[in-house]
């Protein structure tokens, strides 16, 4: 589909926009280090280091990231195709915002030990990451369904593709992880056979349930066990 130019141009300063929100975090705590004598000057160089390298990847990601769209057999119909949502990625990095804000508050107006913003330190981080690793990986992922096959599709430098024919298909459930109830999102879990090869989810959508009946509606007898 045709976008545009003003379309294209949007999307790639709200995608930018959103790369330097992520980093923001860090060249703030950056600079307020750097007008702390007592902080360590390697300290705040780490802390500006990863403020641009978050830019800088997020802003490479965001700019090269394509939605791979497959190539159809002749015959085949398009169905479902679908792209996860971004806001289970959103609510993990807002999650982490109140544990980063706790170790600045802590580290800079309080003299508790320092394992306390440690700990808030490391939980912070790690919603923080998952949901920014989220955010940009989700940039380059496509589900499709046809009329022949179930399709995960991944491109970032080169395309990574995982498919089920239908006439394969045995179960076919909906999953919601927490980050997924509080966002109303969810999973479907399309499984040929057992592991993880013979298994494809169509992660974080919107509207799960019709995305479940279309793939129960093309199995014998209309559905599953």
């Amino acid at each position: 589909m045709f976008i545009g130019l003003p379309g294209i141009v949007s999307r790639i300063i709200g995608r930018f926009l959103i790369s330097v929100l992520l980093s923001s975090p860090f060249f703030i705590a950056g600079g307020l280090a750097h007008l702390d004598p007592s902080v360590p000057l390697p300290l705040t160089i780490v802390v500006l280091c990863v403020g641009a390298a978050i830019i800088l990847l997020g802003t490479y990601m965001s700019l090269s990231g394509v939605a791979p769209t497959p190539t159809l057999a002749t015959g085949e119909r398009t169905l479902v195709s679908r792209h996860p949502s971004q806001l289970p990625a959103y609510s993990r990095i807002i999650i982490s915002l109140p544990f980063i804000i706790g170790t600045g508050y802590m580290f800079t107006f309080t003299e508790v030990p320092y394992v306390y913003p440690f700990v808030t330190f490391v939980i912070g981080m790690y919603f923080f990451f998952k949901g920014m690793m989220k955010y940009m990986r989700n940039l380059h992922i496509t589900y499709t369904i046809t009329d022949r096959r179930v399709m995960h599709m991944y491109k970032f430098l080169w395309l990574q593709t995982k498919e089920i024919p239908v006439t394969r298909i045995i179960s076919i459930s909906e999953a919601r992880s927490f980050f997924e109830i509080i966002t109303g999102r969810g999973t479907v879990v399309v499984s040929a056979g057992i592991g993880a090869g013979q298994t494809v989810r169509i992660e974080e959508i919107d509207n799960v349930t019709p995305v479940a009946e279309t793939l129960r509606e093309m199995l014998p007898q209309g559905g599953t066990p």
